[in-house]
């Protein structure tokens, strides 16, 4: 009985030492889910915060637009009150 003992022995610490292995994978598994995860959350900010200056750009480039327009219809009654007539002959 004593040889099956010791020849169980080795076996034990054999998978011991895979156990180790496994857990010691695991664990660089989980390391690596956790940047991807805060990888993920950047580029998530990230496109929130091109989506926000989007928007921005778009409602500056609106304003732009309505001031252009408003120049223009007091241009024209600039010229009107002045007896200039915009209209190309």
């Amino acid at each position: 009985m004593p040889n099956k003992k010791t020849s169980e022995t080795p076996k034990i610490e054999e998978l011991i030492g895979k156990l180790e292995e496994i857990l010691l994978g695991l664990k660089q598994n989980l390391a690596d889910l956790c940047k991807k995860l805060e990888t993920l959350d950047s580029e998530h900010e990230l496109l929130i915060s091109l989506e926000n200056a989007k928007k921005d750009a778009e409602s500056r480039a609106s304003n732009l637009e309505a001031e252009v327009k408003q120049l223009r219809e007091e241009l024209r009654a600039v010229r009107d009150l002045l007896g200039l007539n915009m209209e190309k002959k």
